[in-house]
């Protein structure tokens, strides 16, 4: 495939033969479970639908035969933009049963990432929400059909489709596997991608990642394992579902690989979590640590039964200890720790580590055959255990280039295939990792990855702006926001919200890669080499927001 980078032929080898690789489709993988669990529910959302998994599976290949007849070919593109929905994994498991290959896109993303993704992979398709939170989904197709020629087909989930557009819901009612054989729909090859992923995109855009059939299935097969899911397991997503988190580590298809359930809600809302929690009796809650300390201190916690709770299962970014405590005195469950990144490599605290272990580090690699080295990130040599140094991570299930990304995968990996990860850690005496920062230029917010520099080239455009930087703000809540630094133009003025809004409407970008404060300065501060001094902008800034 095109612009898709495959494992050498010496660690294919080696992970076929380790059982890792068992060369079976996803949707293969997932039929055993649709099988062997048919009449158990696999799938509750918040607005009261139900599915079993012989319902889910119904549904899955209707639409997988639908998208067939409308014409997706084998290994067609297909941005999936649905907000959390069933219809979002209804879809995602008919593109993948059709042969197509989903990117994954998240639903606050707009115009100016959506465009990106279509045109940079030549999508044929896009599945988008009637609404997406505030955006007009179906205004947004028509704007990014107009500019990627190869788009031939756009499905709408929820409301009445436009003129030129296909309903979901009439697909889903239409019976098509009476008229059409399932042998008509083709097996793609479990060594070539079976999903396109974004990475936290720290240059530019977010880069398109290639999880492939064989390297994904181990992802979320064996993340089941270590997080402990079995046929009682009811696991709670409030974060989208197309996030790695939410889709394979463990998520959506791990629950379904053990015969559990997933409850899938259309808000983070503390309020809205917790009422679901008590209701359908929740076992596993997956969420950023901003969800948790949300939890932890809603007023109406202690009110409601949370007694079915066992497991908080938290990443996307560092979890302060302090609220690792609380997790285990105030919600009398355990804690799993988890440092993931959509390239692959996943490390897990597990069940049965010591206390202390839980809360202090972001756990260890999942399989033999993962391998990571902590190194000096400007000579690549490994760093002394103990000393901090940028983590390099390759193995079965991590990617060894992004899609048709050559030239950024000449510096994000290295000679021998290592995924170089931007991440600063340090190896703990129990072996585990933790993270104690980022080298790349990159604003966690909550768990969204925040690439300055994209941002930054938006602002650029604004005619007040002559030269601009974004760097994180340290926040209690989300952990870190955005902070803008602007040099005017002569004579112009600029306000916080005046940028944001010209970000917005003008250049559509996402909502949470919008800036949260701005700083007007006569110069930036710049490096003995006359680079931007981010280090001391990310200084400064975190001294504001400490006066605050």
């Amino acid at each position: 495939m095109d612009g898709f980078v495959t494992w050498p032929a010496e660690f294919a080898a080696r992970y076929r033969a380790a059982g890792h690789w068992q060369d079976r489709t996803l949707g293969e993988v997932l039929a055993e479970a649709f099988a062997a669990h048919a009449d158990r529910t696999a799938l509750v959302a918040d607005d009261g639908r139900s599915f079993t998994y012989k319902r889910l599976d119904r549904l899955s290949q209707r639409l997988a035969l639908h998208l067939r007849a409308l014409g997706l070919a084998l290994y067609d593109r297909v941005v999936l933009h649905l907000p959390n929905t069933p219809e979002a994994v209804i879809a995602f498991l008919g593109i993948v049963r059709a042969g197509g290959i989903p990117i994954m896109a998240l639903p606050p993303h707009r115009e100016a990432e959506i465009g990106h993704f279509a045109r940079h992979a030549e999508a044929t398709c896009y599945v988008v929400g009637d609404r997406l939170r505030d955006i007009d989904g179906q205004a947004l197709a028509q704007a990014v059909a107009q500019d990627c020629p190869s788009l031939r087909l756009v499905l709408v989930g929820g409301g009445e489709p436009r003129k030129g557009f296909r309903g979901i819901a009439a697909l889903l009612e239409d019976p098509i596997e009476e008229r059409i054989a399932a042998d008509v729909l083709p097996r793609p090859d479990p060594s070539l991608p079976a999903l396109l992923l974004l990475s936290g995109g720290t240059t530019g855009v977010p880069k398109l990642i290639p999880r492939t059939h064989n390297d994904y299935a181990v992802n979320f097969l064996r993340c089941a394992e270590v997080c402990g899911l079995g046929a009682d397991t009811v696991l709670l997503i409030a974060i989208p579902q197309g996030h790695n988190f939410a889709l394979g580590c463990p998520g959506l298809l791990g629950t379904l690989s053990r015969g559990g359930r997933e409850l899938l809600l259309s808000s983070p809302a503390p309020d809205h979590v917790i009422e679901m929690m008590q209701r359908h009796r929740v076992t596993h809650f997956v969420g950023v640590p901003t969800m948790v300390l949300g939890l932890l201190d809603h007023p109406r916690r202690k009110s409601h039964d949370l007694s079915a709770l066992r497991t908080v299962i938290t990443g996307g970014s560092k979890l302060n200890p302090e609220v690792g405590m609380r997790v285990r005195r105030e919600l009398g469950c355990d804690l799993q720790q988890v440092l993931g990144m959509a390239e692959g490599p996943l490390f897990y605290t597990r069940l049965d580590d010591p206390e202390e272990v839980k809360i202090e580090t972001q756990g260890r690699l999942i399989l033999p055959d993962d391998e990571f080295r902590i190194v000096d990130p400007d000579s690549g040599a490994e760093v002394e255990p103990g000393a901090v140094g940028e983590l390099w991570c390759r193995g079965p299930y991590t990617i060894r280039g992004y899609y048709r990304a050559a030239e950024h995968n000449a510096k994000a990996f290295s000679a021998d295939g290592f995924y170089k990860s931007g991440d600063l850690a340090r190896l703990h005496p129990s072996g585990n990792v933790v993270v104690d920062g980022r080298i790349k230029d990159c604003i966690n917010r909550g768990g969204e990855k925040i690439s300055s520099e994209e941002v930054e080239n938006h602002m650029l455009a604004h005619p007040a702006v002559a030269n601009c930087a974004l760097v994180a703000m340290p926040d209690a809540r989300l952990g870190e926001k955005g902070c803008a630094w602007v040099v005017l133009r002569p004579g112009a003025s600029l306000t916080l919200e005046s940028l944001t809004k010209f970000l917005s409407d003008e250049r559509r970008i996402a909502r949470f890669k919008l800036p949260e404060r701005l700083e007007i300065t006569e110069a930036l501060p710049l490096t003995n080499v006359g680079k931007v001094d981010k280090k001391a902008l990310r200084d400064i800034t975190a001294t504001l927001a400490a006066r605050d």
